[in-house]
């Protein structure tokens, strides 16, 4: 009797201590920092560095939502702040990018918008996109804003890459260059944890001190003065007008060629790693005939296509390098046929583009068709 008392009243004492501990907490305002502090510690399996995302989204009050694929090789989680931001965050290890969904990002969905790289040392892209998105979190008057970045772990590493994909929502506009970095420090600080926590031991880049803004349709300019991924691109008879970015390491660039009257004729892609990874594999998944196959490193479109590839080696694997064609005739038998400049113009332009890409990647000569 007497151990089953000291047993009672060591139960009633720690209750009657829980309780006062927690009252004291809840008076002193300390309980929903420490219940916030604690949702942000467990956010995306404890990956999240819990000082920049309170720093980033504000002092609110947080609500953490965690999902993670094991068999797709991805965790996710969405961190919305009460009176402040929101932010979706993916990790993947990018042995599985080839797998069903996945969130490298290109751009916004639909969108003529062209995403630019980071930089500063960062392997990734930099996007905005203005419509509204349906979600538990979403508001009409917010901007989402994106940033993937891409970490190649070093060669004795299990993990051989991770990708980082964090989705912000702040009241700030990414017009003011002011407020473009901090749109980027979830992402920079994510990736360096991850990177630690993985065992992945990847170069990391430096701190974010500005961004440029994404390219819009209509910041085009004369094909000849293109300095960023259209260098190097000859002109022709129908295709004098560049649309483009810088490269700076960008795992995903694009360059739009157009006519004088700005409609476009050819889009040009280079991706690397987990993009080019991903690309051959939706291209197989589509079971058409004629596109890019990772068995198949070189093709010429023929009248019947619209789509002309190279390819090339790189230390993160083979990146593809492609040209779509966007403006063909048709010749009333619903077959595209070949328009002016003709097939010897896309094979010198997607050569041109492939080879400075490659170069600046540090990848081997391109194989062109």
């Amino acid at each position: 009797m007497a151990v089953r008392r000291i047993i009672l009243w060591a139960v009633t004492a720690l209750a009657v201590t829980t309780v006062a501990v927690l009252a004291y907490l809840d008076v002193h305002g300390d309980f929903q920092r420490w219940e916030d502090e604690s949702a942000l510690d467990g956010a995306c399996n404890g990956l999240l560095d819990r000082n920049v995302v309170r720093d980033v989204l504000g002092p609110g009050a947080v609500e953490v939502r965690n999902e993670e694929r094991a068999d797709s090789g991805l965790v996710s989680c969405m961190v919305n702040v009460d009176g402040g931001g929101t932010a979706e965050v993916d990790i993947l290890d990018t042995a599985y990018a080839e797998l069903g969904w996945n969130p490298l990002y290109q751009g916004p969905p639909g969108s003529k918008q062209l995403p630019v790289p980071v930089g500063h040392g960062w392997a990734g892209l930099f996007g905005a996109d203005e419509n509204f998105r349906i979600g538990s979190f979403s508001a009409d008057e917010d901007e989402y804003v994106t940033v993937t970045l891409l970490l190649q772990c070093a060669e004795d590493r299990r993990v051989k890459g991770l990708s980082v994909t964090v989705e912000t929502t702040l009241d700030k506009t990414p017009d003011n260059p002011a407020n473009r970095p901090e749109y980027a420090r979830i992402a920079t600080s994510t990736a360096t944890k991850v990177s630690k926590i993985r065992h992945c031991g990847a170069e990391l880049g430096r701190p974010v001190r500005s961004l440029d803004l994404p390219v819009n349709e209509d910041a085009y300019e004369p094909l000849g003065t293109a300095e960023g991924t259209c260098s190097g691109i000859p002109t022709a008879r129908g295709v004098s007008i560049a649309t483009e970015t810088d490269r700076a390491s960008a795992p995903y660039e694009v360059c739009r060629l157009s006519d004088a009257d700005v409609s476009t004729r050819y889009v040009l892609e280079a991706e690397f790693g987990p993009y080019a990874q991903k690309a051959f594999a939706n291209y197989q998944e589509y079971g058409r005939e004629d596109t890019p196959s990772p068995d198949i490193p070189a093709h010429q479109r023929d009248g019947d296509g619209n789509v002309s590839w190279a390819t090339a080696k790189c230390s993160d694997g083979r990146a593809l390098f492609t040209l779509h064609v966007a403006d063909e005739r048709d010749d009333g038998t619903g077959r595209n046929t070949a328009s002016n400049p003709g097939f010897a113009y896309e094979r010198a332009a997607l050569k041109a583009f492939a080879e400075r890409s490659a170069k600046a990647h540090g990848c081997s000569v391109p194989v062109a068709p």
